[in-house]
């Protein structure tokens, strides 16, 4: 089952070439990247379990720069249209970031800053790209443009400058393995709300497998770029942790010790124990 997609959950793209033709090869290339940004920053935003969106040309212009409108080909019954917003806002802020700081945004992991680098490294003379720009059509109309400040950036933040024991805790999720490479995997931490990319020796590929979608906690070689931000970790140990429990509801523990207050009521007890 499915729902009707609405009209404002799209993301513009804008080429600006710098001749009258565009060269197909770089088209493909920068939607490309454009897509994969999309549903990696959907994987970081959204839980593990969480149905995926595709995403298709809604629309195409072409008269001196080149616009495309993507949208989700479907939304799943169980994605909300409100949840359609962490991929399309996540990705244009990622990028307006990148644009002001060397940082890794949230929800990006060093492999979708490495594809916005991707995008730009077409502008200029050489790539025949004058600027291409983000909207995301979701509120605000919110714009975000890929220039060569921007490539800098990218590249700077997936930069390791220094490297270190420690350990990274998320939840495991993306787990790929090519036949003559390493297992690799992400991470997502909450707490700087970014995808870790790990890699891993051959002999943990079943622990992996078994770990997927939980929240584990991986140490290893950790690498951090110039911010201090983890970039990635060569991991050499993982550990599985107990499922995550919300804060205990009050009615939980109601009448658990009726008699902690002794023979004094409620007032007295507490009256004594604020005036100790």
């Amino acid at each position: 089952m499915t729902t009707a997609v609405r009209d404002d959950s799209a993301l513009e793209v804008r080429i600006a070439p710098t001749s009258s033709r565009l060269d197909l090869k770089t088209y493909t290339q920068i939607l490309g990247e454009v897509r994969l940004s999309l549903e990696e920053v959907d994987r970081t935003a959204l839980p593990v379990r969480s149905p995926r969106l595709r995403w298709a040309i809604k629309s195409m212009t072409m008269e001196r720069d080149v616009r495309i409108t993507l949208v989700p080909a479907v939304v799943p019954a169980k994605r909300s249209l409100q949840s359609i917003a962490a991929p399309l806002n996540g990705f244009v802020d990622g990028v307006e970031l990148l644009t002001a700081s060397p940082k890794i945004p949230p929800f990006f992991s060093e492999r979708t800053v490495a594809r916005v680098g991707h995008i730009g490294k077409h502008i200029g003379p050489g790539g025949g790209i004058e600027q291409v720009s983000v909207t995301s059509l979701n509120g605000d109309h919110h714009t975000a443009v890929v220039d060569e400040g921007t490539v800098t950036n990218a590249t700077r933040a997936v930069l390791p400058a220094k490297s270190a024991f420690s350990s990274v805790t998320g939840t495991l999720d993306v787990l790929s393995h090519s036949r003559g490479s390493s297992p690799r995997a992400l991470i997502r931490d909450p707490s700087t709300r970014h995808a870790v990319r790990v890699v891993a020796h051959s002999d943990h590929s079943e622990m992996l497998r078994n770990a997927w979608g939980r929240r584990v906690i991986a140490s290893g070689i950790l690498q951090r770029n110039s911010e201090g931000q983890t970039v990635s970790l060569q991991m050499t140990d993982l550990e599985v942790l107990p499922d995550y429990r919300g804060p205990m509801d009050p009615a939980d523990i109601l009448g658990i010790n009726p008699r902690i207050t002794g023979d004094l009521s409620t007032a007295e007890y507490l009256k004594q124990v604020r005036s100790a």
